[in-house]
């Protein structure tokens, strides 16, 4: 087993420990934000350290980037005067980026001439000199923790991060709200029996609109929205009424262009509008969640159990061959000990290196990252606890959370949480200190989604509560690396509480109301199935005012499109991508993720720009074939339009 050696078990210890502020909280502050330095200061700089030297107290830094300004010098010299500051010198490290803002027409004080941002919240202030600039010490040193000047919760992410707002402020893109917008209402569906646990939000009966399926010990449930927004208990007529189940998911199995289900370890074909119960894989016991996913690349959704004390097992789909289900546990090394077997957990699906195949993140244990090879290989196990200790373990969710190119996956435990970001080796760290307050401790969460929740291209974090009384946790993707607990500063709570403080089995998130913004169904461990409307655009304008602030005209120029698919193959595990007219990569998702506990979300997308203009979305199907198409966001255009995927290359 390959064990990976950037963890230290489970107490966060990061790259950039070093630089750790232990401020209990990294609150906002709206009045102090990254965006004030780009304006005021001069130049703004990305440079590297080609050396440290603690005995002469000193950091040589090299520039090799401009986001505004004209800098002279190629290095500069930034040197301590006395000892005091040893750990500022000692706070970089060769070869690093640092974000420099040098010179200010007015500056308050000769103590912020520069400001260098050096990664981990940590800010180094200087003065320019005509030779060696002088290190003055960290920039909150002997500042209030509760004064407007503080530094750190300005920005907690990366180097590289920063850089990229502020190359994104010269090109009047940048997007980085200092304050919530976010807007949910929630009313109950219906008050099961029993708890609720795995929900599922699909279009069903391919009439346009989503649809809801909610898992029970007292029964799965079927509600079909009507014409008039509506959902009505359609069970019986779908043939599952009495069947309890702890998991759903939903796709079309066979290919025949009708949405099948799968209850457990059940397989539920539809002919004639109604699910019909198959024997086409043995049936399994105590199921903890299942779901269909994509694993030898052929197109036809395969299946993936997680039982009670048995590990993982998977099953390849035949049904197009009429061969029904291949057992495929032996052959992806699930059924060995490195991969967990004979473990208790969730599971997660989602490419982490972006090759096309379908990796899991199995909870259980330790933890086991498994990632897949060629089609018919076993797959690579690592443990994300390096010595090998169990941990008590949520549900997680896996999406392009802090860029669109690269895959993360948030993974809650009883007592906290991580951030883990994958780079093209699988290869990941966990960045969770330094998004601002998604670090904020919050015990006793469960089951993780990820997606964009406020309709402004970014995906958001929900974590449901594990028991009744306790909040859930939710956080707004500021964007680059950083997100923002918008109740501690919105007049009003962003969820009703009688739904955020209720523990919760289950989440799906979809566009219930077809409006452009996500929805959220919440399955209750009371009983209780809710639906959170998505109320943001509500409050929304259309038009902005010349006295609006930048982020809210980013929020209002923003354009919508959902992305559907017609009935065909390789869908489950699909990668969609849309580009701007540069090239540039705008937005990603994939079909398939959100498994959660055992839920399923549609096979759609919504996606949202805020730079109106001409776009390409790209698909690649999990069988290998693409399909590119144009889509004009530009302002002249609705809000909000939907787009359908059919032709394939």
């Amino acid at each position: 087993m390959k064990n990976l050696t950037l963890f230290v078990c489970f107490a966060f210890v990061s790259l950039f420990a070093s630089q750790w502020v232990p401020y209990a909280h990294a609150l906002i502050n709206p009045s102090v934000q990254p965006r004030t330095f780009f304006d005021t200061y001069n130049g703004v700089y990305l440079a590297e350290v080609q050396n440290v030297d603690s005995a002469n107290l000193s950091i040589t830094l090299f520039l090799h980037g401009t986001a505004k300004g004209t800098a002279k010098p190629d290095s500069i010299v930034l040197k301590a005067l006395d000892r005091k500051h040893l750990a500022e010198v000692l706070s970089v490290a060769k070869g690093q980026n640092v974000v420099i803002f040098a010179g200010r027409d007015r500056p308050r004080s000769a103590a912020q001439d520069v400001l260098c941002y050096v990664g981990g919240g940590k800010f180094i202030k200087a003065r320019m000199a005509d030779g060696d600039w002088e290190l003055l010490g960290d920039a909150d040193e002997g500042v209030d923790r509760g004064s407007a000047d503080i530094m750190f919760g300005v920005f907690n992410g990366a180097v590289e991060q920063l850089w990229a707002m502020m190359e994104d402020f010269a090109k009047d893109r940048a997007y980085f709200p200092a304050v919530p917008f976010t807007r949910f209402s929630a009313a109950p569906l219906v008050k099961l029996d029993k708890p609720v646990r795995g929900v599922a939000v699909f279009d069903v009966n391919r009439d346009g609109s989503l649809d809801i399926v909610a898992t029970s010990e007292a029964g799965a449930r079927v509600f079909v929205q009507n014409a008039q927004a509506e959902f009505e208990d359609k069970t019986s007529e779908w043939g599952i009424e009495g069947i309890a189940s702890r998991s759903v998911s939903l796709a079309d199995a066979n290919g025949d262009g009708a949405v099948d289900l799968l209850l457990d370890g059940l397989l539920y074909l539809q002919k004639n509008g109604k699910w019909e119960r198959t024997e086409h894989f043995p049936a399994q016991v105590k199921v903890l969640s299942a779901a269909f996913v994509e694993l030898n690349q052929d197109g036809y959704p395969d299946v993936v159990i997680s039982r009670d004390g048995g590990g993982l097992a998977a099953f390849v789909n035949r049904l197009h061959e009429e061969k029904g289900f291949e057992d495929w546990t032996k052959t992806l090394a699930l059924d060995q000990e490195e991969s967990g077997a004979g473990g208790s957990g969730y599971f997660e699906a989602a490419d982490w290196n972006g090759d096309g195949r379908t990796d899991l993140l199995y909870l259980s244990g330790p933890g086991y990252l498994l990632t897949a090879g060629e089609s018919g290989s076993s797959m690579a196990s690592v443990t994300l606890n390096e010595e090998g200790n169990e941990v008590d373990f949520g549900a997680a969710a896996a999406a392009p959370i802090v860029t669109p190119g690269t895959m993360a996956v948030l993974v809650p435990n009883a007592e906290t949480k991580m951030l883990l970001e994958f780079d093209d080796k699988v290869e990941f760290r966990d960045i969770i200190r330094y998004g601002n307050e998604i670090q904020d401790d919050v015990p006793g969460l469960y089951m993780a989604l990820a997606e964009d929740l406020n309709a402004d291209g970014r995906v958001d974090l929900y974590i449901s509560a594990n028991a009744a009384g306790s909040p859930s946790f939710y956080v707004d993707n500021r964007g680059y690396g950083s997100f923002m607990m918008p109740d501690k500063y919105a007049q009003q709570p962003t969820f009703p509480s009688a739904m955020y403080n209720q523990a919760a089995n289950g989440l799906a998130a979809g566009d219930l109301t077809g409006d452009g913004a996500n929805d959220l169904v919440v399955g209750g461990k009371d009983g209780t199935l809710w639906i959170a409307t998505n109320e943001t655009l509500k409050e929304r304008p259309e038009e902005f005012e010349v006295s609006t602030r930048l982020d809210e005209r980013k929020q209002i120029m923003a354009r919508l499109v959902t992305v559907r698919f017609e009935p065909t193959t390789g869908v489950v595990g699909a990668r969609l991508e849309l580009l701007d007219a540069e090239g540039q990569l705008v937005a990603a998702r994939a079909i398939g993720s959100n498994i959660g506990t055992g839920c399923s979300g549609p096979h759609q997308v919504v996606f949202a720009v805020r730079e109106p203009g001409a776009h390409k979305l790209r698909v690649r199907f999990s069988d290998g074939t693409s399909s590119e198409m144009a889509v004009d966001l530009s302002s002249e255009e609705p809000r909000h339009q939907t787009v359908t995927v059919s032709a394939r290359k």
